[in-house]
């Protein structure tokens, strides 16, 4: 039960309190990311230039060793070290300052809580805060726990790191240890921040007094938690109950979805839980910090510590700001409506490229797999080449054959004819092809995006490759693509006329000046900006490898002009689907690719 306190105070361990400082939550989120924009832009333009010093344009995943050979390299490097401890600073220490500041209910004065974050980012650049400051911003995110920043929250592992790792049992069960044992390093040191910041002891001894905590107060913690975020979660639901019910009634007499009245209310509907999702998710961060704030402050005195409500007053104002907020939905609703197929494009351009022959249809890298791609109707067909202890090229994606026909042997340290006496698993009567008989069975049918791969891929390849797609008059349906940029870089300047194609998972500067004809990025990678600036000088992107539907359907809607895929069969399926969509499935979809 609440126990009355002096004055209006009362302790209350329901989500009152944590919805009372929404306001000032929402201003110092407003104001912190102010301060992340404008450092931010000073300190990237900073790094770009120090980039351009280098003589490049940007940097990326297969040209990045050159930041090493140069001064200006290392000062984009330590620019860049920077730019992560002020993301730290922000995202996290504002948070956690604030949070400690409103469960001690003392006054909340933002400048100087701005500067004890920015002074207290020190603490992150330590040999043990190293390792929190690597934990929030790298592996967090890709694992999916713990409290990250911002400027890394939508990392996560590559699909060609990924595939390889399940692809092998080992990997598969290290990687699966790793994870297992860094959920727990989460679970342990939720509080290691907390103490950092708060009490200002060392992260080292931070996280050993987080653990005790953790573990001496488990189950209490657990409830809590799950309490509080039941809370938040009906709450929520049952405002957007009561927000949705006017366009609801409205849908309901209305009795057609399809145009109206009822279009209108159910786009407005659509509006409705979008902001509510919007809002709901954006301050579940900030309140969730204020929890354990409140935790940690209980567990480290070892009394209960209950954020205290106070009355509600101007209730006009507040009345008056619902009101606002209700008619600023509708109106928004109604431009949606009047603006609908500008906002939401029902076209769909990107085409679908087969990964390794025709991905998990046939063969991979064999001419079946190349002949299914064909029958598909994909646009092209990705495979992989390598080059003979002979000077022959054959198709394989692996450094060995250990995967695909369990021969752990390289295609450097065999020659053609030992290649080709090895037998493929699961498939009869077909052996490792070589190029010409790759280039022969795609022809004209489809176009080849002749990835050149692994220790073999050199300046001889790149000439071997452009001679043989001259002889053939191919220019039109090859391009020779790799993660090499050097290579890529070789044939633009040599062979002009030949397509090339870069691939690249991690890009820094202005991807669009990068020289080649296709710019094939990674799916983190592949941002709206990214794609943009590509096709602004005038490269094509593709997209390696969306496989899952909602990545397939985010791309397929997207600007790129192409999806490099293994599921082939359904991206097939889903660009029908997505040209066959009615309104509502075409609001949803932008949406959902929106916020996941």
């Amino acid at each position: 039960m609440p126990m009355e306190i002096k004055g209006k105070l009362k302790f209350n361990r329901g989500i009152l309190p944590y919805l009372q400082a929404i306001p000032e939550i929402l201003i110092y989120e407003a104001v912190s990311k102010l301060i992340l924009l404008g450092v931010g832009y000073i300190l990237r333009k900073l790094m770009m230039w120090s980039v351009y010093r280098t003589g490049r344009v940007c940097v990326s995943s297969g040209d990045f060793t050159f930041l090493f050979k140069s001064p200006y390299g290392w000062v984009a490097i330590l620019t860049a070290v920077i730019l992560v401890g002020v993301y730290v600073a922000f995202d996290i220490n504002v948070l956690v300052n604030y949070a400690g500041e409103k469960v001690k209910e003392r006054p909340t004065v933002l400048w100087k809580i701005v500067l004890e974050s920015l002074a207290e980012s020190s603490r992150f650049f330590t040999p043990d805060g190293l390792l929190v400051l690597l934990y929030s911003i790298i592996i967090a995110p890709i694992i999916g726990v713990g409290m990250n920043v911002s400027l890394t929250k939508d990392l996560y592992l590559p699909n060609f790191i990924s595939d390889v790792i399940k692809s092998n049992l080992w990997y598969n069960i290290g990687y699966t240890a790793f994870v297992v044992i860094m959920v727990a390093v989460g679970i342990l040191g939720m509080f290691t921040i907390h103490g950092m910041i708060i009490d200002h002891i060392p992260s080292y001894r931070s996280f050993a007094r987080s653990a005790q905590m953790v573990i001496k107060n488990f189950w209490d913690l657990v409830w809590q938690l799950f309490e509080f975020l039941l809370r938040y979660v009906l709450l929520n639901l049952l405002l957007l109950l009561t927000a949705i019910m006017v366009p609801a009634y409205l849908l309901m007499i209305s009795g057609n979805i399809q145009q109206g009245l009822g279009k209108y209310s159910m786009i407005t509907i659509i509006v409705f839980v979008s902001i509510s999702f919007f809002a709901a998710t954006s301050l579940l961060l900030p309140m969730l910090v204020m929890k354990l704030t409140q935790l940690y402050y209980q567990y480290s005195d070892h009394e209960t510590v209950d954020l205290k409500t106070r009355p509600i007053e101007n209730h006009r104002l507040m009345v008056i700001g619902i009101i606002s907020a209700y008619v600023i939905c509708f109106a928004l609703s109604f431009y949606v409506q009047k603006n609908f197929d500008n906002l939401f494009p029902a076209d769909i351009n990107a085409n679908v490229i087969a990964h390794r022959g025709a991905g998990n249809e046939g063969g991979e890298n064999t001419v079946s797999g190349i002949q299914k791609a064909i029958q598909l109707g994909c646009y092209g067909a990705e495979i992989d080449i390598q080059r003979t202890a002979d000077g022959y090229y054959i198709l394989n994606h692996d450094n060995t054959f250990q995967r695909v026909a369990g021969v752990n042997k390289t295609s450097s340290q065999m020659t053609l004819e030992e290649i080709k006496e090895i037998k493929l698993y699961g498939i009869e009567d077909e052996s490792i092809p070589t190029i010409e008989e790759a280039l022969d069975a795609s022809a004209d049918n489809i176009v080849l995006f002749v990835e050149l791969k692994g220790s073999t891929a050199d300046k001889k390849m790149c000439d071997d490759m452009v001679k043989l797609i001259k002889e053939r008059n191919l220019e039109e349906y090859c391009v020779l693509i790799s993660l090499k940029y050097d290579l890529i870089e070789y044939i633009e300047k040599k062979y002009p006329e030949i397509q090339t194609g870069y691939l690249a998972f991690i890009t820094l500067g202005n991807v669009g000046e990068l020289a080649c004809d296709y710019l094939g990025l990674e799916e983190e990678a592949a941002t709206s900006n990214a794609i943009s600036a590509a096709h602004e000088n005038g490269r094509k992107v593709m997209v390696w490898t969306p496989n899952s539907r909602s990545s397939q359907t985010r791309f397929l809607m997207s600007d790129a002009d192409a999806i490099i895929t293994d599921q082939t069969s359904q991206a097939n399926t889903l660009y029908d689907e997505l040209v066959e969509r009615n309104y509502i499935a075409r609001m949803i979809d932008y949406l959902y690719n929106i916020y996941f």
